[in-house]
């Protein structure tokens, strides 16, 4: 399994990444159009979310030039370790200090 190639043509390569930059930019455009003062949970929950955004295209590009079924696992591995470390960080920041 680990050396199954994935053929994915150029061009199909080519688009998905055009794709992800188009979806990218408009998602910084509502980021940026929430950039509004919020309580201090809804500014830590906006922040985590454009992390979490960030965090989704970066596994999309590098998803889009996968070349076998084995860097997929790697790739969604790594990405579950980040969304966990994401999450524990934001969950760290919402706990009441002692």
């Amino acid at each position: 399994m680990k050396d199954q190639m994935l053929e994915v043509p150029a061009d199909v390569r080519e688009l998905v990444e055009k794709t992800i930059d188009q979806t990218e930019r408009a998602f910084g455009y509502f980021f940026e159009a929430a950039k509004v003062p919020l309580p201090p949970p809804g500014d830590l929950a906006l922040d985590l979310a454009q992390r979490n955004m960030a965090t989704a295209f970066e596994f999309a590009r590098k998803l889009a030039r996968a070349k076998n079924l084995q860097e997929v696992i790697e790739l969604q591995a790594e990405l579950l370790r980040i969304q966990i470390g994401h999450a524990s960080e934001f969950m760290r920041e919402l706990a009441p200090k002692r």
